[in-house]
């Protein structure tokens, strides 16, 4: 959630990291890492900061995929703006390659960190959308959760845990996967200025002519981004701009289910996304706490009602 942009200012004392540097610190916080493993256009990281700042000063030479793990603040400095976000487990930010940018945080953070060759991203650009290197820009972008991006970062780091054999045939597979979706939902053509293929706040593509009632486009968006928080029916028929009543009547209509049992669903998985990606060296009550279940119970009786095995199980 952003709170506040401002201009932005000098940083006196900030550490200036050159692109190379700023993953070549292999000990500065790094949990793991799949350099050893040779995976070739995309590289995955998980690493923990107490409070500190880091500047890159002419940008990083790869772009920049971050899903965060845990909660905390951060100030991110770039392009003239400064944004403050309270961050939570399962916020993505993009920052394309070569993006002169600084963040600072005065909590405690932990994110996995998915680094992507620029020329990968140009081959894919020009072989799937006939695009030239000039012709498109991605943007640096922060959302509330990205399922897609969180799910590749999933399976990277099992891949990274694992490091078995076709490991890297499995990651760059999954480069070509997260280099379309990065087109599609994080580029901007440059002469038109508009993004490739559209998308909502919360990573999911958002059509004119999509299946669902509008009302239930805005409750899905409005659920999407405020599944860690206690949420009611009417809150969510509020954003929809429809009584309790006629929401839940349409959305069950349109999706099969009622607007609770699809929050359920949606933090079940995002607490399997998150544990997944990394994050399970958090307690289970504190990954409840970050997906809106009251308590860790509440969380495993769901989880294992919709998924069929408990997060303790999931994560060993």
């Amino acid at each position: 959630m952003i709170l506040i942009s401002t201009p932005s200012v000098a940083a006196p004392g900030a550490v200036s990291v050159s692109a190379t540097d700023f993953s070549g610190q292999a000990a500065e916080g790094l949990r793991l890492s799949s350099r050893a493993l040779g995976w070739g256009p995309l590289n995955f990281e998980r690493r923990d900061y107490p409070p500190a700042s880091r500047t890159l000063t002419h940008g990083s030479s790869k772009h920049l995929v971050f899903v965060g793990l845990t909660a905390g603040r951060i100030v991110r400095e770039s392009g003239g703006e400064r944004i403050k976000h309270e961050l939570n487990p399962g916020c993505v930010a993009v920052v394309p390659a070569h993006t002169p940018i600084r963040w600072s945080w005065p909590t405690r953070i932990g994110f996995s960190l998915l680094r992507l060759e620029t020329d990968f991203v140009d081959r894919v650009a020009a072989s799937i959308f006939g695009l030239g290197p000039d012709d498109y820009r991605l943007t640096v972008t922060e959302r509330v959760h990205d399922t897609t991006i969180t799910n590749i970062a999933g399976v990277l780091a099992r891949e990274a845990m694992r490091g078995d054999a076709g490991s890297r045939l499995y990651a760059e597979s999954l480069a070509s996967i997260l280099a379309v979706h990065l087109l599609r939902g994080y580029a901007m053509r440059v002469a038109a200025s508009t993004a490739v293929v559209k998308t909502s706040p919360s990573g999911a593509p958002r059509s004119r002519n999509s299946a669902q009632p509008r009302p239930v486009a805005d409750a899905l968006v409005f659920m999407h981004e405020n599944y860690a928080r206690e949420l009611s029916l009417s809150d969510i028929a509020t954003a929809a701009h429809l009584s309790p009543f006629h929401l839940a009547r349409i959305f069950k209509q349109s999706l099969g289910i009622s607007p609770h049992q699809y929050l359920i669903q949606l933090r079940v998985n995002s607490a399997r996304w998150l544990l997944s990606a990394g994050a399970g060296d958090r307690s289970l009550a504190e990954l409840a706490n970050a997906v809106g279940f009251a308590d860790q119970s509440h969380l495993t009786r769901h989880f294992k009602r919709v998924l069929g095995v408990t997060p303790r199980q999931l994560r060993n």
